[in-house]
């Protein structure tokens, strides 16, 4: 089958780049989704602004410029704006990818071009069906996991990760750090692995971030510049609990999945975005049942839940051993499983 993904935000200069990311510095479904359906024997190009062209290793062709050729299926992710690409195509599928709201796409009648809508949650089909109440068929297809990279190690329950975005919560770790160490007396380290990039314009400034990870490193938490995947997959995989006091409505967050899958409970935000389809409170991690807009009250209970779990480790052990096991944790090979099965049915 004959397939062309349109992505028009990878900001790429070369298609080295994009070796890079796949090699294990940047992951994202939007590089590696393609590359599993060419695997499993499918024709796959992917509509970029990157400025090099080039074909990956697993045969997908990354262009810089419309085509002129006819597609079996068009899947477009950004860039569709009120409307949709002039490119040939049988079938139309829209993918959210990580969009968190209908704003990318204001015009309501652009859903019916579509054949069919993939979504990365259950929380994000709902998101976008309350707004585009014209679409008809849908798929849940979440990211996944280089189960060969994240998987438990050796766990020192004392080590605290926090693995995101700034805009994820980093103005709130030292307060939840400092407080949590005082009221458990253990000699807990802590690392922050994060970078200056803003997720959307208008969160902030650089300014605030610099004040934020100065207030970090102050409480005694290290920021850190972000690293490799196979170097991530070895902190988190002996980091004791993930903490993410965010704010933001997650769609399928990779950071969660990871932590998981290496066996680290995640803390952070209950009744927000995708992140409760995976965390189970007591179970694989721990969710607040207040909102961040309840300041105080939502630190004191992420604290509240942290030392109740870092205090007992009997609780820990068998906490961190359920984060190893939770269910819809797919790899990658997996994820590219589910999409070919659904293209498949479309041809």
């Amino acid at each position: 089958m004959k397939l062309i993904f349109l992505d028009k935000s990878t900001k790429l200069d070369t298609i080295n780049d994009l070796k890079t990311r796949a090699r294990g510095g940047m992951v994202s479904s939007l590089f590696r989704i393609p590359d599993e359906l060419s695997k499993l024997g499918h024709d796959v190009t992917v509509l970029s602004d990157v400025k090099e062209t080039g074909i990956t290793s697993a045969g997908v062709n990354w262009i810089n410029e419309y085509p002129d050729e006819f597609f079996d299926i068009l899947i477009c992710n950004r860039g569709v704006g009120s409307g949709y690409p002039d490119i040939a195509a049988r079938h139309r599928l829209l993918w959210t990818h990580d969009l968190p709201h209908n704003g990318f796409i204001p015009n309501p009648k652009t859903a019916k071009a579509f054949s069919g809508v993939v979504f990365m949650s259950r929380y994000a089909e709902r998101v976008w069906r309350t707004f585009y109440q014209t679409i008809d068929k849908s798929w849940v297809i979440p990211n996944g996991v280089d189960r060969d990279l994240f998987y438990p190690r050796v766990k020192d329950p004392n080590y605290l990760i926090y693995i995101s975005a700034p805009n994820r919560g980093v103005d709130k770790l030292p307060l939840i750090y400092a407080a949590t160490k005082s009221k458990t007396g253990l000699p807990l380290k802590m690392r922050a692995y994060t970078s200056m990039a803003r997720l959307h314009p208008n969160e902030g400034t650089d300014d605030n971030y610099n004040l934020h990870f100065l207030t970090c490193q102050e409480a005694g938490i290290e920021v850190m510049d972000p690293i490799p995947q196979v170097q991530l997959a070895e902190e988190l995989g002996r980091a004791g609990a993930m903490i993410m006091p965010s704010t933001y409505p997650e769609i399928c967050s990779n950071s969660v999945l990871q932590s998981l899958a290496s066996g680290t409970p995640v803390f952070t935000t209950g009744n927000l975005g995708a992140t409760p389809e995976w965390v189970q409170h007591g179970k694989n991690g721990m969710l607040t049942q207040y909102q961040s807009h309840d300041y105080m009250v939502y630190q004191v209970e992420m604290v509240r839940n942290l030392v109740n779990v870092i205090s007992n480790p009997r609780i820990h052990r068998k906490m961190m051993m359920k984060a190893a096991q939770t269910k819809g944790i797919y790899t990658w090979k997996q994820v590219g499983q589910q999409w070919h099965r659904m293209v498949s049915k479309l041809s």
